[in-house]
């Protein structure tokens, strides 16, 4: 057998290694030949790119006349070569579809944020292999982050946010290693948290808030230890606080709130977090008490904890906290005492502990927190008083929230008088009593004032001092007499003026339509008023409630309240008062609308909070007679309208169908005639319907929103109703009942000619006959022959039985 050798060829070592360096050498520079693109080749691949856009009007110097360097946007190096393509809020709108990658090899940023560009990102960008910073945030981009991305290797900087990227987030961006930024806030990815993202050593700030997330928080987030910012807000994350996290050190804010994170916050993370100013876990469904290792953190400026399950005293150890400026803990289960180490918090500005089940005195040295904004205490069950009646402290308090308290402050409420600059003072739902203090006026920066549900009594007092910043005045349910209050003539920027449900009397004055044309509820129920309405109201352009229910008013309605120009508008309204609060970069909204009774579907309901306030009339309980004036049917805004118990006579205006956004319609115990008018059917938003106790008769109208009212008590005591819910109508009531008048008209007359002729037939049948029988003697003599025959033999038959 022959064997076959096989050949090999050998070099010296030194030999081979040359020939190596020389073929890189070789290639480098064959791809740094083919690199070597002119600057003309980027100006021709820019224009190109322009080509495809709109609205570049202002791109003027975008010319080959001009050097490309001097572009708007673009950057150049020494050698003219583009690095640096930087058109943020140049309103542009297209694709980057035809930005040729091929063309740049420089190029270090694009950033193209705040303009109008769509479609998907193309693959291609990451082609521009030279990137550091790529921001397409704030545009209306579509499709999935591109998952190519992972080979800008050397890219520091991604913003993604405000668009409308879906996909989730691609593993692959765990392998940009030099990355420090990572923003895809804002956007609908869907999916998880990737785990790959706990690779990216080099990341200080993480940012995908709102961007429907649903998953755990991976424990590989821990080993993000440059970290300094970790916004996971307003997702669907659920599982607990991972402990790796009090790994990372370097912290100086973290956001998760808005998800339904459970659990307790781990010690670990307060002793560890040394550096932390941010801390925001709020709305959320974490347990437990709150560490008292919160104290480690001694940069604290913002601790938010609020909306979740924590139960506990508040710790003392956050008195130590010198630079806290910020502490929201309310809508938690606290108990206990507000502690007394609250005081030595001296930077806090914004402090709310409101509905929890807290107790006991305030202590006093909440009077030494100087720098405080607003304070929340409502919803507890606090006792004794805030301030001594002869303090001046807390001199820029501006929000003071007393709601739901017991007992709280009692008669030394008046200490308020001297916070001169105090912007919203809100002691409702307490207990306090006696007269108001005519000073209370003097407070020149007073926009809210909030005292209803309380026990106060005698007049408004009157002030010389004319307050031009008040919009918004609560004093109902409480035991106010005397007239209405001439204090609040000519407070132009009044927007909600609310005097229910006290003991106020005389004549409603037609000065409220001359001179608060700011007005945009206006709610006097339940007191005493008479007299008639003035037809000055209709002169308030903006007024979208007007309650004058339950009182001794008189008269009849005045046509000109069809002229109300906000009823008349279909949009959904704007909050009325609202405060906004700014803390350092971020908001922190006290939104204020107070609350209002109103009489809807028969019952009484409280609508408070931040809402499109509902828009109407009320005027039921009183004593208006005449009929309802059809111009009520222009204001088409309407979303409840209430005249019920009254006098009112005639018969429903024939276009109230045109109320197509009324959801309650109540007119029952009056006096009203009539049909009910088949427009109602049109009502396509109406769930409360009451016509009981009038005098309507006719057909019940049919119509597919009417239908799902079937209770047969909206229309009880209406003798001539009928037809479902009701009984079924007889062809007389039928008759009178019919849709359209003239086929009502032409059927009657038919039916009633039949009668005529059927009955002339009859008659004229009958002397036929028996006319003949009495004229023509044989066929006379034949009848009665016929008749002797039968009689006789029903007698012999008879006899045979």
């Amino acid at each position: 057998m022959q064997m076959h050798r096989s050949l090999t060829f050998s070099y010296p070592n030194t030999s081979m290694a040359t020939l190596q360096k020389l073929f890189h050498v070789s290639l480098l520079l064959l791809v740094c030949a083919s690199k070597a693109t002119k600057p003309e080749a980027e100006a021709e691949a820019l224009l190109r790119w322009k080509s495809t856009l709109v609205g570049v009007n202002s791109f003027s110097s975008w010319s080959t006349a001009n050097s490309t360097c001097s572009w708007l946007g673009i950057t150049c190096d020494a050698a003219g070569h583009v690095t640096e393509l930087s058109l943020p809020n140049a309103g542009l709108n297209g694709t980057l579809n035809d930005l040729y990658s091929a063309a740049f090899w420089n190029l270090t940023m694009i950033e193209l944020q705040n303009n109008n560009l769509v479609g998907a990102i193309p693959p291609n960008i990451s082609k521009f292999l030279t990137l550091t910073i790529l921001d397409l945030s704030s545009n209306n981009f579509v499709g999935s982050i591109p998952r190519s991305f992972s080979r800008l290797q050397n890219l520091k900087a991604l913003r993604l946010s405000s668009n409308n990227l879906t996909g989730g987030i691609p593993e692959e961006l765990g392998v940009i290693s030099g990355l420090r930024i990572l923003e895809l806030y804002n956007n609908p990815l869907g999916g998880s948290i990737p785990a790959s993202l706990g690779q990216l050593q080099s990341l200080q700030m993480l940012h995908i808030v709102n961007t429907s997330l649903v998953s755990t928080l991976p424990s590989e987030l821990g080993n993000l230890t440059s970290l300094m910012f970790m916004g996971l807000s307003n997702n669907q994350l659920y599982g607990s606080l991972p402990p790796s996290f009090a790994r990372i050190k370097t912290l100086l804010g973290i956001y998760v709130e808005g998800n339904s994170i459970n659990g307790t916050i781990p010690t670990e993370m307060f002793t560890n977090w040394t550096k932390l100013q941010y801390l925001d876990v709020s709305r959320n469904l974490l347990t437990g008490s709150i560490p008292s290792h919160i104290s480690k953190c001694k940069e604290l400026v913002y601790l938010a904890l609020h909306r979740n399950n924590f139960i506990g005293s508040i710790p003392v150890e956050i008195g130590s906290l010198r630079n806290l400026q910020a502490l929201f803990l309310s809508k938690n289960h606290l108990t206990g005492i507000m502690p007394s180490d609250i005081g030595n918090a001296t930077s806090l500005k914004f402090l709310d502990v409101s509905s929890n089940h807290l107790e006991g005195e305030l202590p006093k040295t909440i009077s030494l927190l100087l720098n405080l904004v607003a304070l929340g205490l409502s919803g507890n069950k606090f006792t004794g008083t805030i301030l001594n009646r002869d303090s001046k402290q807390l001199p820029v308090v501006k929000v003071a929230n007393g709601t739901g308290n017991s007992s709280f402050l009692g008669e030394s409420w008046s200490a308020f008088c001297g916070l001169t600059l105090l912007q919203l003072l809100d002691l409702s739902n307490n207990e306090l009593f006696g007269d108001l203090p005519g000073r209370l006026w003097n407070l020149k920066d007073l926009q809210t004032l909030d005292l209803s549900h309380n026990a106060f009594v005698g007049e408004v007092p009157s002030s010389t001092f004319y307050n031009s910043s008040l919009r918004s005045l609560h004093l109902s349910s409480n035991n106010f007499t005397g007239c209405f209050p001439a204090v609040l003539k000519n407070l132009e920027s009044l927007v909600v003026l609310d005097l229910g449900n006290n003991k106020i009397s005389g004549v409603i004055p037609p000065w409220i339509g001359q001179s608060n044309l700011s007005l945009r509820i206006l709610s006097l129920r339940t007191n005493m008023f008479y007299g008639s309405i003035p037809w000055q109201l209709s002169q308030l352009p903006l007024l979208q409630l007007l309650d004058l229910a339950e009182n001794n008013i008189v008269g009849s309605i005045p046509e000109s309240l069809g002229n109300f120009s906000m009823m008349r508008q279909i949009f959904v309204m704007q909050p009325v008062v609202t405060i906004d609060v700014v803390f350092t970069t971020y908001r922190y909204f006290l939104f204020y609308n107070g609350s209002m009774d109103i009489i809807r579907k028969g019952q009484e309901y409280t609508f408070e909070g931040r809402h499109a306030f509902v828009t109407g009339i009320d005027l039921s309980s009183n004593s208006l007679s005449g009929e309802i004036p059809s111009e009520l049917t222009s204001l088409r805004g309407m979303r409840l309208l209430n005249m019920s118990r009254n006098n009112l006579s005639g018969s429903i205006p024939k276009d109230v169908g045109n109320l197509k956004l009324v959801e309650s319609l109540e007119l029952s115990w009056n006096k009203l005639s009539g049909h009910i008018p088949p427009s109602v059917s049109n009502m396509m938003s109406l769930t409360n319907l009451n016509l009981s106790n009038n005098l309507l008769s006719g057909e019940i109208p049919t119509g597919s929103q009417l239908q799902t009212l079937d209770d047969p008590s909206i229309y009880d005591n209406n003798l001539g109703l009928c037809d479902p819910p009701l009984r079924p109508c007889t062809n007389n009531s039928s008759s009178t009942t019919s849709m359209d008048g003239a086929k009502e008209h032409h059927h009657e007359l038919e039916t009633l000619w039949l009668y005529y002729s059927v009955i002339a037939g009859i008659v004229f049948g009958f002397w036929v006959w028996f006319g003949a029988l009495f004229f023509c003697k044989i066929w006379w003599v034949a009848f009665f022959s016929c008749v002797d025959a039968m009689q006789q033999n029903v007698v012999h038959k008879m006899k045979r039985i």
